[in-house]
């Protein structure tokens, strides 16, 4: 419940009160990789990249196999122009979940950063196949 609120808090950019949501819950229990990530994006939405890093850090330490994670981490590395490590664990989500389009398309946007044509094109290009499967997948849900 307390989790939820802090959630609440960000979604209405209350960001100093989310982040001390969010720290009374890890107070509580530290394994909570997703409090950390929530936690995260409260920071990197008040700026602070130093604070983010560290609780996705965090995240990815309690449970290393989410690529949700991972695709988080390597955002944050890539706003703070720390291109191969942001590359390595966009990787990671990409092993993790290959069908992970924001992956693909933010690694694509690195490559393009650093020069590699070839490699962005692959991956911008696998995001987009991604996504319009995602999409008709849903509508044929939906119909």
């Amino acid at each position: 419940e307390l989790f939820t609120d802090g959630q609440f808090k960000l979604m209405d950019e209350e960001f100093d009160e989310a982040i001390e949501i969010f720290t009374k819950v890890l107070q509580e229990d530290h394994g909570q990789g997703k409090v950390y990530q929530a936690r995260a994006v409260a920071y990197l939405k008040k700026g602070d990249k130093k604070a983010a890093l560290k609780d996705i850090e965090r995240a990815v330490e309690c449970n290393p196999e989410n690529p949700r994670f991972h695709f988080h981490k390597g955002a944050i590395l890539f706003q703070q122009d720390m291109l191969d490590e942001a590359i390595e664990s966009l990787s990671r989500a990409i092993d993790l979940d290959p069908s992970h389009a924001s992956s693909y398309f933010l690694r694509g946007q690195i490559f393009e950063k650093i020069g590699d044509e070839e490699s962005a094109s692959a991956d911008i290009g696998r995001a987009t196949s991604l996504s319009r499967e995602q999409s008709k997948a849903s509508k044929i849900v939906d119909f």
